[in-house]
């Protein structure tokens, strides 16, 4: 019982954050002296993209974690992305903090191999240990058409077509 609540309570926890992030984007664009859909730093879009630290065994996933951030660089969107990694911690604090260390250092490899260049931070307070997490996950934000998605990688030509030039379907 207290397990399931506290799993309630986490899933309503992210689900806030990403409600604050929505809007806090949204008044960012409100406060421009110009209106925000006519500035070019489009700060108002977010491609959050959220990697499971299990996708770390699994070459074909790394593989297409990689060709995702090659093509969002590619298409001049790199200032709109935010990685975070999600560790899996274990029920022993010792082993925890191990295991951070190592997420830690797996994170800076990653950030290097991959030469990323949007910021990359590791969920070191569980926020989204809870989400359904199967892979690596793309959450499009886009304040200005009012656009919350959720997909998971590998993207279809669709949803490739959406989360880089932000097009409706």
């Amino acid at each position: 019982m207290n397990r399931e609540f506290n799993k309630k309570i986490q899933l309503m926890l992210v689900s806030v954050i990403a409600v604050g992030l929505f809007i806090s984007l949204s008044f960012k664009g409100i406060s421009e002296e110009q209106p925000y859909s006519q500035n070019n730093s489009g700060a108002q879009k977010l491609i959050m993209i959220i990697f499971d630290f299990s996708s770390f065994s699994c070459p074909l996933c790394l593989k297409i974690f990689n060709d995702f951030c090659d093509t969002l660089h590619s298409c001049g969107q790199e200032e709109l992305a935010l990685g975070v990694l999600v560790p899996r911690d274990s029920e022993n604090n010792e082993d925890n903090e191990k295991f951070k260390k190592i997420a830690e250092k797996q994170l800076r490899g990653l950030i290097i191999g991959n030469n990323l260049r949007f910021p990359f931070i590791l969920d070191k307070f569980h926020i989204f240990e809870e989400m359904d997490l199967d892979g690596t996950t793309i959450i499009l934000f886009d304040g200005t058409r009012k656009l919350l998605k959720k997909y998971k990688l590998p993207l279809t030509s669709e949803q490739r077509e959406e989360v880089f030039t932000f097009e409706a379907q």
